[in-house]
């Protein structure tokens, strides 16, 4: 189950390039594409690059197709995006042993995990943004389900946000 749960987001990253270039239809083709040809040598290298893909890069590329498609979608403002960078680099350079502090051994801890969870809830709340918690409540249930990796952190991030952050702030200054 838990394979076919990173295939599928394997197929809804894809998806979302291809929606980028030609739309529904060229989303739906890439998406099949994936999902047919896993065992093709570039698709499971694809894999084998991004895994484990989590929950927030898939349900980001999800969110954006619905958009392009005409869905409304509270849009992140670009001091969120930018407090985001910062501190997920703050978090990358923390996981590398760049800084003193390992901020990802929190991720392994069922309080600090439902104290971050209740945090981004909350700031969900505040925001009338329905994306985050929805990302970190799912997140977490994989987490305490077993699905995928022990810790939290693995679920709800992904590096390949950094770029996409970054060209998401670019475009906003275009």
């Amino acid at each position: 189950m838990r394979a076919a749960v990173e295939w599928i987001g394997l197929a809804l990253v894809i998806a979302w390039v291809g929606f980028a270039i030609a739309g529904p239809v060229g989303g739906g083709a890439m998406a099949l594409g994936v999902l047919v040809l896993r065992s093709w040598l570039p698709v499971a290298g694809l894999m084998a690059l991004l895994a484990p893909l989590g929950v927030a890069l898939p349900a980001l590329a999800l969110r954006q197709m619905a958009a392009g498609m005409g869905v409304a979608v509270i849009p992140f403002g670009s001091v969120e995006l930018l407090v985001f960078l910062l501190a997920y680099l703050v978090f990358l350079a923390s996981a590398l042993g760049w800084i003193r502090v390992d901020l990802y051994r929190l991720g392994y801890a069922p309080v600090p995990v439902a104290v971050m969870v209740l945090a981004i809830c909350g700031y969900g709340v505040l925001t009338g943004q329905v994306f985050l918690p929805l990302v970190a409540v799912l997140g977490q249930a994989l987490w305490i389900m077993g699905w995928g990796s022990s810790n939290w952190f693995d679920h709800v991030l992904h590096v390949g946000l950094v770029p996409v952050t970054i060209v998401g702030l670019i475009l906003r200054m275009l």
